[in-house]
């Protein structure tokens, strides 16, 4: 880290100096862990974390994105607290289009964070509901609002592909205390319909902060959602530079894009589904095939129990010791552990049952958890949604009913609504009675 920290502050105190040593703008294809028609990107990238922190100039851009050789960064300007300092100059560099500071075969396009940190009372307001990520916005301003769901109706009308990110802020259980960036509304939201996928940032499982966070629970809370039947995309970002300084994309996101790559194309391959998440840079890939052509964000329609050839492939660019792992339904069916290296893929096959509806994920694991994992390839069962687990549906019922409890009259978290309480409670209400709705459903088929 100290390294990267002096690489940026070179940058910033000579004016550039460091970018003119390295002038190559376009991309390569050799040793790339991936195939042809998957880009990388990082997400989640801002000039500035707040006070005591550098305002990173913006024609170092795109010579950052050579680090770990990314297509596409989306460079995020603050619409919540205006933590990040210049946010209204940065704001107005959302206009829908790629910014000017683009090279050929790196993307660079401005959209949006909203967020009002919870525990933040140095700011004029505090929000409960979490961070948001909005990509593909055609405008952009400060907006204060008590609930999330307001800006993702916003951005819905600008056709944006919304997330919710710090996701690794989880812990496998029902939130009662709070910090900055708890996502306490992903439930919800991904009920309601409002939301396209969800996000990991910052340092995945390699953060010296997270103490007893569990670095799987982002995970583990995205199987959840698909065993109720939400079709929610993957991804992640760094976060940069609230990372410590970590390069841009030291967690970055795959994306499978046809013919020529756009920002919009990019985004809308993250809505759906067509995905591969990397905690360790553009080092490695995992490929997943089933029957041999369905991939991440397919769908596999049959009109009958059915039995799937599964295969998935680990590519990497660098010796790497680890086991790749099957999931299917949030439970491993199948592990097979090796050395991936250069020219020396591990591959794992295997056939599953499904007499029902359900999804089949693959991931690269080790003593750290994932390290790339894709989204999902969802078979379909006689056109029936996936009810793979009532527990799930019981566990974000109870979410919601911790929420509630907190923020009626008395509760810890009442203060966080005071513009229109009584709309905000019906809102979680509709979103519980979904999950009531998939508990009974999903009891049915048991």
């Amino acid at each position: 880290m100290k390294k990267i920290f002096v690489f940026t502050l070179c940058l910033v105190l000579t004016g550039g100096y460091c970018l003119a040593q390295s002038n190559t703008a376009s991309l390569t294809t050799a040793g790339l862990p991936e195939p042809a028609g998957w880009y990388t990107g990082d997400i989640h990238v801002h000039r500035n974390c707040g006070d005591g922190t550098i305002v990173l100039p913006y024609d170092t851009l795109a010579f950052m994105m050579r680090k770990n050789n990314l297509s596409v960064i989306s460079l995020l300007a603050d619409m919540g607290n205006g933590e990040v300092q210049d946010s209204e100059t940065d704001l107005k560099k959302v206009n829908g289009k790629d910014s000017p500071l683009s090279e050929p075969g790196r993307i660079i396009h401005w959209d949006a964070e909203w967020h009002w940190d919870a525990t933040y009372s140095n700011f004029s307001h505090q929000a409960l509901g979490g961070h948001l990520v909005l990509l593909g916005l055609k405008h952009a301003r400060q907006i204060w609002e008590e609930s999330p769901y307001h800006i993702l109706n916003w951005a819905r009308k600008q056709k944006a592909v919304s997330g919710i990110c710090h996701m690794q802020y989880l812990n496998d259980s029902i939130q009662n205390e709070l910090n900055c960036c708890i996502p306490i509304d992903y439930p919800v939201e991904a009920a309601m319909g409002t939301i396209d996928f969800i996000a990991e940032d910052v340092y995945g499982a390699h953060s010296p902060n997270y103490g007893s966070y569990n670095s799987e629970a982002a995970i583990n809370a995205y199987y959840k959602l698909l065993n109720c039947g939400f079709r929610i995309g993957l991804a992640a970002g760094t976060d940069y530079p609230c990372n410590n300084y970590e390069p841009l994309g030291t967690l970055l996101t795959y994306v499978k894009v046809k013919n020529k790559l756009t920002y919009r194309k990019w985004i809308e391959g993250i809505k759906k589904g067509k995905t591969v998440v990397s905690r360790n840079a553009h080092n490695e890939f995992m490929a997943l095939k089933v029957n041999g052509k369905y991939e991440p964000g397919d769908d596999l329609k049959t009109k009958r129990p059915a039995t799937v050839s599964i295969e998935a492939t680990w590519t990497s660019s660098e010796p790497l010791t680890g086991r790749i792992e099957l999931v299917s339904n949030g439970k491993i069916i199948a592990v097979q552990e090796g050395t991936a290296s250069p020219g020396a893929p591990v591959t794992l096959t295997a056939n599953h049952a499904f007499d029902q509806s359900g999804w089949i994920c693959a991931r690269r694991m080790d003593e750290k958890g994932h390290q790339t994992h894709t989204a999902p390839v969802f078979i379909t069962v006689n056109k029936k949604p996936v009810r793979a687990s009532a527990d799930d549906a019981r566990y974000f019922i109870a979410w919601i009913d911790n929420i509630l409890k907190n923020i009626a009259p008395g509760g810890s978290w009442n203060r966080y609504f005071s513009a229109d309480p009584e709309t905000t409670r019906r809102r979680y209400l509709s979103a519980r009675n979904i999950y009531q709705q998939i508990l009974d459903e999903s009891a049915a088929t048991r």
